[in-house]
């Protein structure tokens, strides 16, 4: 299961601004503030604690760095994180993170009150996390609109590293036939199930706890993978070896650095894929394949 970082910025009201600006541009997901007794402010962004973590603590702090030696920020400014176990983070981040629509489709809610859909669009709601896949993170953002483009419709469905489940859930309310979601964590699977059961879609998935492929069998129509680059990768040369695509078979993945692209692109040729689609955000990439 992927962790949190809780990223907290004590500084004076004056900044506020800039701090919530910093930990958006960041890829904070949601952020929140109180105000402290002795007047200063606390303001807390959520971030996955992926691969790249470290590097952008580093830039954090040489941006405030950089304002505070340029007189943009006033003193004091202090950055702290912590990582959240998985009873401590859920919570947090249900009570930041706004209805959210994703592509033409698609609305995620993480609250069981009432959410308006004035556009009728297909909700996804959800209450256990179970790590990556809340939706306002770039990687399920791309998959999800990568998805909802597609024909699922009648097509048999994997969803490897299902997280929250929200990729499985998705793909049976666009009304795929069938769909398998692994994941190797039990909170995740635990997590996933709930979810499924929340938006009555639980006779449609079949769960399986499997270590990417290697308790999977069958071929399918698309397969849905949301996991950092060395997971990628891995899974790219399981697909192939284990004939898990259709001859028409779609991969849709993310997860994958920018940096890390630089890796997977030249890495998907010469297993002989075709990338037929690619998209970055936020330093994420997110890209749809074939085999030829």
């Amino acid at each position: 299961m992927l962790a949190w970082l809780e990223i907290a910025v004590t500084t004076v009201p004056i900044n506020a601004e800039q701090i919530h600006g910093l930990l958006d541009t960041l890829g904070c997901i949601g952020t929140a503030q109180n105000f402290e007794s002795d007047n200063t402010v606390r303001i807390v962004g959520y971030l996955p604690a992926t691969e790249d973590v470290t590097e952008k603590l580093i830039w954090l702090q040489e941006q405030v760095d950089y304002a505070l030696a340029h007189g943009w920020l006033l003193n004091p400014v202090s950055v702290t994180t912590r990582l959240l176990d998985s009873e401590e983070w859920e919570a947090p981040l249900r009570e930041v993170l706004p209805p959210l629509s994703i592509g033409e489709k698609f609305l995620i809610a993480l609250t069981d009150d009432a959410v308006d859909n004035p556009e009728e669009r297909i909700l996804l709601s959800l209450r256990s996390l179970g790590g990556f896949g809340t939706g306002h993170h770039p990687t399920t953002r791309m998959c999800l609109e990568f998805l909802e483009n597609c024909q699922v419709a009648g097509k048999r469905v994997l969803d490897v590293g299902t997280g929250s489940g929200i990729l499985s859930i998705a793909a049976a309310k666009l009304g795929a036939a069938e769909v398998v979601a692994t994941d190797i964590d039990d909170a995740a699977l635990e997590a996933a199930m709930e979810n499924a059961k929340r938006n009555e879609v639980e006779g449609k998935i079949k769960f399986v706890k499997s270590d990417l492929l290697r308790r999977v069998s069958g071929q399918f129509d698309i397969v849905l993978s949301n996991l950092l680059t060395p997971l990628i990768k891995d899974l790219a040369w399981q697909l192939k070896s284990k004939e898990a695509l259709t001859c028409d078979g779609l991969w849709i993945a993310s997860g994958v650095s920018s940096e890390g692209w630089k890796e997977v692109k030249p890495l998907l040729t010469k297993l002989g894929y075709r990338v037929a689609d690619e998209r970055a955000l936020a330093g994420w990439v997110a890209f749809k394949a074939k085999l030829r």
